[in-house]
């Protein structure tokens, strides 16, 4: 599951971002944009005071991406000098998840974007094959994320960077467990807005009015991270390879500590009857484990598939109960490479890339395709999270684009 960045050169000096799926199609002056000055600020959340004297940012769902986005504009291209100045360019970020789901989907959109600035100033290589590049890809998206959420635990941008299954502690590095073992699993959009800062302060409130019961609570949830870590390094790993024997006990496993996470959550207080409803409907039908993602309170839930019922009539009358229900499902998988950059794409302009694109390229395959876009949004919470879900950071940039904007490399 991924988001896709085409980047375009402009034949004058505007810098435009197009997010279709939010409604956002914003062109900046590159002058002003110079003007955004990010080392004064204390924390980068803060850029929202510094646009507001500098750029007009329209108000709306799509604001705080445009905001990350000039925070993360400002800062990578702050040290770059003439080829920044040269041309524009239009960036423009695809995909197909819903809103506010609990997939990360604002971290991938950093990563994204982190990706293809650094790229355009040289800052990285094209391959992103170094573990410095990807580094450097990660800081600059956890910028991003601190710009959407305040305190981010950058877990979900490390993920979208390097890929794979990853254990991770924050404040220090990330951890790969060096499996090969990819899981299909089934996400399932109960399309109940949610705000993950809300859900955060409420576990929070509840952890600091009684601490003897919520402590053991979260460290059962931090004992079942450690053990799903220890299942994918001693059931996936390459180099032992994935007979049948090793997926069963792996699957297996996992199916229960999903249970026990998911109740554990909802004791917090941070699970929604549409959860619950999901939960029900997947252990009843398909034997499957489901857990809220993200925050929970509405958004989506993950059910891990059996590699047996991959593509069954089971996993079929899962997903028809599931969509009877009025829910909205995704089926694919989970596990696969972080952040990459191609140089081209099929297209000759921007609108066939939109248009085209998802089907060509999205790991993601939808049962059925995005609700109402209006419909959506008078449904939503004020406080709502606001990015439309990417969960996986892609860039895609022409090799003529790196040719105009970005400095010579020797």
């Amino acid at each position: 599951m991924r988001a896709y960045a085409l980047v375009t050169p402009r034949k004058d000096n505007k810098v435009r971002l197009l997010l279709p799926d939010v409604d956002v199609d914003i062109a900046f002056d590159k002058s002003t944009l110079g003007r955004v000055n990010i080392g004064g600020l204390g924390h980068p959340a803060e850029i929202e005071t510094q646009v507001s004297e500098v750029i007009k940012v329209p108000e709306g769902p799509g604001r705080t991406a445009v905001l990350a986005f000039v925070y993360l504009y400002g800062g990578v291209f702050a040290d770059v000098q003439g080829p920044r100045d040269a041309a524009g360019f239009t960036v423009c970020v695809r995909s197909l998840l819903p809103v506010g789901s609990g997939l990360g989907s604002s971290a991938a959109l950093n990563v994204t974007l982190s990706a293809a600035l650094l790229r355009l100033c040289g800052k990285i290589d094209a391959s992103i094959a170094t573990a410095e590049d990807k580094l450097l890809v990660n800081e600059w998206a956890f910028r991003g994320e601190q710009v959407a959420h305040g305190t981010p635990s950058g877990i979900d941008n490390s993920i979208a960077t390097f890929g794979g299954f990853l254990q991770y502690t924050r404040g220090q590095a990330p951890i790969n467990l060096g499996s090969s073992h990819a899981l299909r699993v089934l996400i399932t959009n109960t399309n109940v807005p949610k705000s993950t800062k809300a859900l955060v302060a409420g576990v929070r409130t509840l952890r600091d009015s009684l601490p003897a019961v919520i402590d053991p609570i979260l460290e059962s949830i931090h004992g079942i991270s450690l053990r799903a870590a220890e299942l994918f390094q001693t059931n996936g790993i390459a180099d032992q390879g994935s007979n049948d024997m090793h997926i069963d006990e792996l699957e297996a496993q996992l199916q229960e500590i999903i249970r026990i996470n998911h109740r554990l959550l909802a004791t917090l207080g941070v699970s929604h009857p549409a959860l619950e409803r999901i939960c029900e409907i997947t252990s009843s039908t398909g034997g499957m484990a489901s857990k809220l993602t993200g925050a929970g309170g509405g958004g989506c839930a993950l059910t891990l598939v059996p590699h047996s019922a991959a593509g069954s009539k089971t996993e079929s009358k899962v997903v028809a109960d599931l969509e009877d229900d009025g829910f909205q499902c995704y089926c694919t998988a989970v596990g696969g490479s972080g952040v990459c950059i191609e140089n081209g794409v099929g297209a000759a302009t921007i609108e066939q890339w939109i248009e085209g694109m998802l089907d060509q390229h999205l790991s993601l395959v939808p049962s059925r395709r995005r609700l109402d876009r209006k419909a959506d949004a008078a449904n939503r919470a004020p406080d709502a999270d606001e990015y439309l879900g990417i969960v996986s950071g892609f860039s895609i940039l022409p090799s003529s684009v790196i040719a105009m904007l970005a400095p010579n490399q020797h």
